[in-house]
């Protein structure tokens, strides 16, 4: 049987709120907890006192579901379990934050891939002016015997 997945809200010694799914526990002699898909919940307060909430990536570029995150549990103030309407948002924003992921690494392979066409294409370059400078095609004017 599968293991179900546990999501938790932690308020940090920071100020900081996250939801996150946990992977591990700590036990009594580690201060760890291993997580993923943990996103920062931010307040924002507009100016005619509406509230609303919203969701970013807890750390930059920790932003693939995958991503395994540590915990350092005397960091930790406060643990909440998130309610439904909570993690239905947290879940949606997780997707979004894995698109964003997906398109990132596709755009950093694509350059990879055309920085590496570009070497490439120096370096064939390179090797052609080599072989067109091999010095035969040098002609002496000059002839030290004759006087002009």
């Amino acid at each position: 049987m599968a293991k179900e997945l546990e999501y938790r809200q932690f308020k940090l010694s920071s100020g900081e709120e996250i939801v996150c799914e946990v992977l591990e526990w700590n036990d009594e002699a580690e201060v760890e907890i291993l997580v993923r898909k943990a996103m920062r919940l931010i307040l924002v307060e507009q100016g005619d006192g509406v509230k609303f909430y919203s969701f970013r990536p807890w750390m930059v570029y920790q932003e693939n579901p995958d991503d395994i995150l540590i915990l350092n549990v005397n960091m930790v103030v406060g643990i909440g379990f998130p309610p439904d309407t909570l993690l239905k948002q947290y879940l949606e924003a997780v997707t979004e934050m894995g698109t964003m992921n997906d398109v990132r690494e596709q755009e950093f392979a694509e350059s990879v891939a055309e920085e590496i066409a570009l070497t490439q294409n120096a370096d064939k370059i390179e090797r052609y002016l080599d072989t067109m400078d091999s010095g035969s095609n040098v002609i002496d004017m000059f002839d030290p015997k004759k006087l002009h």
